[in-house]
């Protein structure tokens, strides 16, 4: 065989990806069909695009050379192509699930198929062996890929099994109107075409991918892995198959009502409705409308109003409970700290139960902000002396560093065990409430730390047997309830627990935040009076749970799952 100039990665205008574009030498174009044929490199890197480039070169010419020999067996009984199963990856990146197609568009895509094939021939309709050459020298996996790439469509692997099938029926039906056009001289449309559905017109405004811009481009905390974007990726989702479309510009505020009040009749709570679902929506039809792509917001101002209910007859209202930790369930919290721990667990767990609750107790900072820190972040001021802990931007609400003072209560205990635990971690090298060796591989989005603070929160609730009341976020309650008992500067009180006052001037964005000055108004903090700090380390149990204890948490597992199972659904 002669040698073939090899050639270069091209662009094509309607594809990210880098295709090889290849002559066919004279001996094939009766087979092939063509005189040069595009193949796609699946990939947008050019250096990656220049290592493929030789493979699939050597691929086309290897294709080539068997259609020589399938040409020879073109009256062989034809037998649709065994297919590969689809591969299906366990851990898809966030945002690149497709979203399911409606049989409609899969029978419109089987159309535009079959046009394509046929319109690439008809003017001169090839010789006997092309069907060879169409259905059993090409493979269908690659050719349909090929075929949606060129269309544009995504398509979860779910509707592409479904696809594969409509593919090659397309391609037999090509293939005889082709025969027939070569018989017979018959050009007349294929009765099979009239009766397939045509493609609908693409979205003017793709609202999933608006949303994945969003969180690229619009300053969603932790971008298109933050914990944001995990949570409200499912509700744009969930709107669109629920609307029967995926057109931002078509959408209306009336259909924001209408998918509240289907919520709502789902009985999804309504501050979910309100902060969750419909707010996942308008931030990011808001973005659109920032970046001129869309007139107006359809769901700004919805407004979800709260359920009043009304006691029945004789029942006494229950008054909700307080937001923050009672003064006694602190002191249990507190008191739970200084037990001996278990020896199964690790050194960041045991390290993480004993510090976190007093971190938090006292500074008011989000439970995250205390389990992300390094050695480094807790440094000693070089003006007042006064050891502090810096909050820096990360996964949560913050988008500033914080510079918070430590109450001198943390410091003081058992002469100065938390800076010798904090020096132990920086001769590590590790963080100090989490070890990276330990890390088995999770999304971005549910980082380590991110899981310490969940266990702190599984220990308070079912170890100490503390509910109704968010485990960790509590002590940010029980701060800002106690910062205004003893009457904390509230502007301080803000760049400690990182709040802005909302009746604050421009006032607050002058001058600088002195530790010295945060410093005194923590200390305005009334230190917790717990006996164990003055006693041993009171012993570790084992809290053994009874038969009826067992029982209840089961039956409140299988409750929890059937509640997420409908919520799914």
């Amino acid at each position: 065989m002669p040698s073939i100039k090899m050639p270069t990665p091209v662009k094509r205008p309607n594809s990210q990806h880098y295709w090889i574009r290849k002559k066919v030498p004279r001996r094939y174009r009766k087979l092939v069909g063509k005189w040069e044929v595009w193949r796609s490199l699946k990939t947008a890197d050019p250096a990656e695009a220049k290592r493929k480039l030789g493979t699939v070169n050597d691929q086309i010419e290897g294709e080539w050379a068997r259609l020589a020999t399938a040409a020879a067996v073109a009256a062989l009984p034809m037998k649709p192509p065994r297919l590969p199963p689809v591969e299906e990856s366990s851990n898809p990146a966030p945002g690149s699930e497709p979203t399911a197609l409606p049989r409609q568009d899969l029978l419109a895509l089987r159309a535009a198929a079959h046009v394509r094939i046929r319109d690439g021939h008809i003017a001169n309709p090839p010789g006997p062996g092309f069907r060879t050459t169409i259905l059993l020298a090409r493979d269908v996996d690659e050719a349909m890929a090929e075929f949606l790439e060129e269309q544009g469509v995504e398509i979860s692997p779910a509707d592409l099994e479904k696809f594969r099938p409509m593919y090659i029926q397309a391609r037999q039906d090509a293939v005889d109107d082709l025969r027939r056009a070569r018989l017979e001289d018959d050009y007349s449309p294929n009765p099979v075409l009239a009766k397939l559905p045509k493609a609908r017109a693409a979205p003017e405004l793709d609202f999933i991918k608006c949303f994945e811009e969003y969180a690229s481009k619009g300053g969603l905390k932790g971008g298109v892995d933050g914990p944001t974007a995990k949570r409200w990726r499912p509700k744009i989702r969930d709107f669109c198959k629920w609307l029967g479309h995926r057109d931002l510009a078509k959408v209306t505020t009336n259909d924001g009502y209408r998918w509240a009040d289907h919520l709502i009749d789902k009985d999804y709570a309504r501050n979910s409705v309100r902060l969750v679902w419909i707010a996942a929506l308008s931030a990011t039809a808001g973005f659109m409308v920032e970046r001129r792509r869309l007139a107006q917001n359809p769901f700004r101002g919805i407004v979800i109003r709260d359920e009043v209910e009304e006691p029945k007859p004789g029942e006494e209202p229950t008054p909700p409970r307080q937001k923050g930790f009672t003064q006694a369930e602190a002191k249990i919290i507190l008191t739970a700290t200084l037990a001996t721990p278990s020896n199964m667990i690790s050194p960041e767990k045991r390290a993480a139960r004993r510090w976190l609750p007093w971190l938090c107790a006292y500074s008011g900072a989000r439970v995250n902000e205390i389990t992300s820190l390094y050695p480094g972040d807790v440094r000693q001021d070089s003006t007042s002396g006064k050891w502090c802990m810096m909050i820096k931007p990360s996964l949560e609400k913050t988008s500033q560093w914080r510079e918070v003072p430590i109450h001198s209560h943390v410091l003081e205990q058992q002469d100065g065990a938390f800076l010798a635990y904090v020096e132990e971690r920086r001769k590590l090298g590790k963080p100090l409430f989490y070890d990276p060796a330990r890390s088995r591989g999770g999304k971005p989005a549910n980082p380590q730390f991110k899981k310490t603070a969940e266990r702190v929160a599984d220990w308070v609730r079912d170890g100490l047997g503390i509910r109704n009341v968010q485990p960790n976020h509590a002590w940010r309650h029980l701060f800002k309830s106690v910062a205004r008992h003893v009457k904390m500067d509230r502007e301080v009180e803000g760049f400690i627990t990182g709040h802005r006052p909302k009746d604050s001037n421009a006032g607050h964005d002058y001058g600088d935040r002195w530790v010295a000055t945060m410093s005194a108004e923590i200390e305005k903090y009334p230190r917790f009076d717990i006996p164990a700090l003055n006693a041993p380390p009171a012993p570790h149990r084992v809290r053994r749970r009874t038969s009826d204890q067992i029982a209840a948490d089961a039956a409140a597992q299988a409750a929890r799952k059937a509640s997420r199972s409908k919520r799914a659904a």
